[in-house]
């Protein structure tokens, strides 16, 4: 500012001295070259007041709420971060992380059930290896004493593409009551896996409010710093027509 002022100063004194170098004298003119004198220099001061170019100063510094929304639903926090608003977006930050924790901890504890029911069928169904065995075999063998009883209630239904060859995939439980021991070890996993639906709806509803929060923060930011300053430099005079200095009309607009 102080370097803008003094160029200022410096521009309008050079100014002065073309359009004022010279000066009235009326003892050595007529009254008509006197007159017309008097309106030129008139003329000149208006020129002068109002046709001064202004200085326009404005805060360049406004961020873009569209990426502080795009941040915020890739990273919740992330927006809030990028406008230096993470007194706000820690909130956000810290909800992820514990959503996520809490769907990993569902994850290895559904998994962990599950492959506890796998050693509980090798232990009591006499399945051999759980190897080559996908997830329909673990789930059939909870519902039929053995393979010879499944692959007969396929044969009757006609659905011979479901048929398991008995040396690959054979199964015997030793009795009733640890298949259904199995069995509710095997829908116990499932139900804990389903319950991470609560934790990844969480995480998601959690990006689109911390997203929301960011974009209308942004723009709240944006306003806040939408004020720009006008400097019109204006050259006073004497009656005289002398110079007398600069006059500085500063204005703030929002």
């Amino acid at each position: 500012m102080k370097i803008l002022f003094l160029a200022t100063i410096c521009y309008f004194v050079f100014l002065n001295s073309g359009v004022y170098s010279q000066k009235l004298n009326p003892a050595g003119s007529d009254l008509k070259d006197l007159k017309e004198t008097v309106v030129n220099q008139n003329s000149a001061e208006k020129n002068l007041k109002y046709k001064t170019p202004a200085i326009s100063v404005s805060d360049k510094s406004q961020k873009s709420p569209g990426l502080a929304l795009l941040f915020s639903l890739i990273v919740p926090g992330a927006g809030q971060l990028y406008i230096n608003r993470m007194d706000v977006g820690k909130y956000y930050l810290g909800a992820d992380i514990a959503f996520w924790i809490g769907y990993g901890a569902l994850t290895v504890y559904s998994n962990d059930v599950y492959d506890q029911a796998q050693v509980y069928s090798v232990q009591h169904a006499s399945i051999g290896s759980t190897d080559g065995k996908d997830d329909d075999f673990f789930s059939n063998i909870g519902s039929y004493d053995n393979v010879y009883e499944y692959n007969n209630d396929k044969l009757a239904r006609g659905e011979y593409q479901s048929l398991y060859d008995v040396q690959t995939n054979y199964w015997d439980w030793d009795n009733l009551s640890n298949m259904n021991t199995y069995e509710s070890q095997r829908k116990s996993s499932e139900r804990i896996s389903d319950n991470r639906i609560i934790f990844g709806s969480l995480l998601i509803v959690n990006r689109i409010v911390s997203g929301i929060s960011a974009y209308l923060l942004t723009q709240n930011q944006n306003k806040k710093k939408s004020v720009s300053f006008n400097i019109e430099p204006e050259l006073m005079y004497k009656k005289d027509y002398s110079f007398d200095g600069v006059k500085i009309n500063l204005s703030k607009n929002f």
